[in-house]
């Protein structure tokens, strides 16, 4: 009796180890993609990183037309639109004092709810300032545009307005945008410790009670699952750039539309990529997981 007891123990102390050790294996890698945006996302961006990176992003995605003839054509749409009557409008940002006090009011605006949103303010202030990325800020109802680099990118920021400042639909997918913030999935955590924590059983569906048919489910389609909570934002970026696209189409030439048309696409796949990663980490982790759980448990 005395033997059998002590096993127990020893199995109990066996199980409840290789189950930490396959959380922890599994959590490290179904959250490494996560893990890395959020930190990228969050390091200090120094005026020399910025500069570096608008050099990348000037590499990725060249400029195809002169920036007064950019300018002239978002205008003209700004106007012909509508936009401009709602209320948009373009901030072109340039190394002057006013157009720099301008671009930190318009993201103290913008992160004023957020988290690290003085980490934030900061960041994208010397992005923005460096010409390494272009927005369109809801907060605002402003896009923000560099004049030394990515300022064609204004077609699909003036898209992204377009969306909110339109009909309910677009409205909402750009809302729904919430569940990625940064381009980070809310639902990739959640749907990692549902297929770390939970063991699908083998009974018939029947025998299952509801709460656990939702915990299967969750488990064995946790890279679907995560894959899809990117919809909203794949979704709103193809149709800022579809719309943008559209109207740039009545003012520039067509080998600019062409060239348009390609940085895009390619913008576009950076995102697909992106949340193509992030829900293969998650299946990965899990399956990793399982893989140490089955091997020590034939041990035991």
């Amino acid at each position: 009796m005395a033997l059998d007891v002590t096993q127990n123990l020893t199995n109990n102390e066996y199980s409840l180890k290789t189950q930490t050790q396959a959380v922890a294996a599994g959590s490290a890698i179904g959250m490494s993609a996560t893990a890395y945006t959020l930190m990228d996302t969050l390091k200090p961006v120094t005026p020399d990183i910025a500069k570096g990176m608008a050099y990348s992003m000037k590499r990725l995605l060249p400029e195809v037309d002169t920036l007064q003839n950019t300018v002239k054509s978002a205008e003209a749409i700004l106007e012909k639109s509508g936009l401009r009557r709602k209320g948009v409008k373009i901030h072109y940002v340039d190394d002057s004092v006013k157009s720099l006090t301008h671009l930190r009011e318009v993201l103290r605006q913008t992160f004023k709810n957020s988290s690290f949103k003085n980490t934030k303010i900061a960041n994208y202030y010397e992005i923005f300032k460096a010409g390494a990325n272009a927005a369109f800020c809801s907060e605002a109802n402003e896009v923000i545009i560099s004049t030394k680099n990515l300022y064609s990118s204004v077609y699909h920021e003036l898209g992204h307005a377009m969306n909110a400042n339109g009909n309910i639909f677009t409205k909402l997918l750009q809302k729904a945008r919430c569940i990625t913030p940064m381009g980070i999935s809310l639902a990739a955590p959640i749907i990692l410790a549902v297929g770390l924590l939970h063991k699908p059983s083998n009974r018939p569906n029947e025998e299952k009670s509801n709460k656990e048919k939702t915990l299967d489910f969750i488990s064995k389609n946790a890279c679907v699952l995560t894959l899809a909570s990117y919809i909203p934002m794949l979704a709103e970026e193809g149709l800022a750039s579809i719309r943008g696209l559209k109207h740039a189409k009545k003012y520039v030439s067509s080998s600019v539309y062409k060239n348009l048309k390609r940085n895009y696409t390619y913008a576009w796949g950076t995102y697909a990529l992106a949340a193509g990663i992030a829900a293969v980490c998650v299946d990965v982790g899990i399956a990793v997981a399982n893989k140490i759980k089955n091997k020590n448990s034939s041990k035991q």
